[in-house]
């Protein structure tokens, strides 16, 4: 079978989200030379704004495209984060009430569906801070994308706008890399991710036939990381998150160097990969591997409790990421269990939604076909 780039890009999200998992467990995938924190969320940003499509876009629809796009943003990325929302809400009451521990807050009313503007306020969501970023980023970069195409700015206009939001989310970062919340956190988060979707688009429409996948190129790439390394003394973190980027060039080019380095190994690793095998599965659920691998390591960290005989409720976990029971020696029990049981938690959850589509279009037919006229045909007539 002949391997097309989005199979290499399936690949690179499962690395994307194996590095999202592991930094959980305070592992960098590729060692401190490239921090996981400086480059996994600004990937997915990319991902999203290469795959960023707004179909028959024209002068006399433009509007009505723009509501169509934001609505199916809305069901693709904010629906499905209430849904986990609440549900981990439901499981912070339910682990409160048997146990008397809390993960997080009790759920409120606020708290269930305003909160998760500024901050995700159940542990085992916490992940999810994404996807509800990803729905307001994207709609955002659809009305801008709209605009430029109106007003038909050129490419390099458009880029050095894009580069001045980022510029300035890193100026608007507090200087002490305090916790930022709020208003200035939203925007300080929407003008950072528009530039990576933004990146992530332009790559698709010109620099993915330009832009050279080899030894050369590699080489270059990683002095560069060598080079902002030296100057800023390390500090290479981009913490999207909670909107910490460092007042240096770092935040803007490390989490590109990261994302070239994950594509240059999915082109590797594209000849080996086949269609529906395990690393194709991982790529097709990110979402709900990373909507749920939270919870799954806290289950995973019960179950090793256990098995060390430390059964007491004293000895559950204070906290949840980064604070898993020994987790010096099992963080790769921590990680890839997460990683396997979450993958299959999304393909029962495909296989489950696929069957009940298929029975409520079964069941519109048939509710049809019971109200067609005696005697009438609901056929449509065959082709001559």
């Amino acid at each position: 079978m002949a391997k097309t780039f989005n199979m290499e890009m399936n690949i690179a999200k499962a690395i994307g989200i194996l590095a999202v998992v592991a930094g959980h467990t305070n592992w960098n995938i590729f060692g401190d030379f490239c921090r996981t924190y400086s480059w996994h969320m600004a990937f997915f940003f990319f991902i999203a704004g290469y795959f960023f499509s707004m179909k028959n876009f024209n002068d006399d629809n433009v509007i009505k495209i723009l509501i169509l796009y934001i609505k199916k943003s809305i069901c693709r990325y904010l629906i499905p984060f209430y849904c986990y929302h609440w549900f981990y809400g439901g499981v912070v009451v339910l682990i409160y009430l048997l146990t008397n521990k809390l993960y997080g807050a009790l759920p409120t009313l606020k708290l269930l569906i305003l909160a998760p503007v500024d901050s995700t306020p159940f542990n085992f969501n916490a992940p999810n801070w994404y996807l509800y970023q990803l729905t307001i980023s994207l709609s955002c970069f659809a009305v801008l994308i709209t605009i430029f195409r109106k007003i038909k700015l050129e490419t390099i206009y458009t880029f050095l706008i894009f580069l001045f939001f980022a510029t300035l989310a890193i100026l608007l970062s507090p200087n002490d890399f305090e916790l930022c919340h709020g208003v200035k956190q939203i925007i300080i988060k929407i003008l950072i991710s528009l530039f990576y979707i933004y990146m992530g688009y332009l790559y698709k429409i010109f620099g993915e036939s330009k832009i050279k996948y080899n030894i050369k190129t590699l080489c270059i790439i990683l002095l560069t990381q060598a080079v902002l390394i030296i100057i800023v003394n390390n500090e290479t973190n981009v913490d999207l998150k909670w909107a910490r980027l460092h007042h240096n060039i770092s935040a803007i080019i490390c989490p590109l160097i990261g994302i070239y380095f994950v594509i240059f190994l999915s082109k590797l690793l594209a000849p080996l990969v086949l269609q529906d095998s395990f690393v194709d599965k991982i790529g097709k659920n990110t979402l709900h591997i990373m909507s749920n691998h939270v919870f799954v390591m806290f289950l995973l960290d019960l179950c090793i409790l256990y098995i060390d005989g430390k059964t007491e409720l004293s000895a559950w976990p204070k906290a949840v990421l980064g604070a898993y029971y020994k987790m010096y020696k099992y963080k790769f029990i921590y990680t890839f269990g997460a990683l396997v049981i979450c993958t299959y938690i999304g393909e029962f959850l495909h296989f489950t939604g696929n069957k009940i589509k298929t029975k409520l279009i079964e069941w519109k037919e048939n509710r049809f076909l019971s109200k067609a006229p005696c005697g009438q045909s609901c056929d449509a007539p065959a082709a001559p």
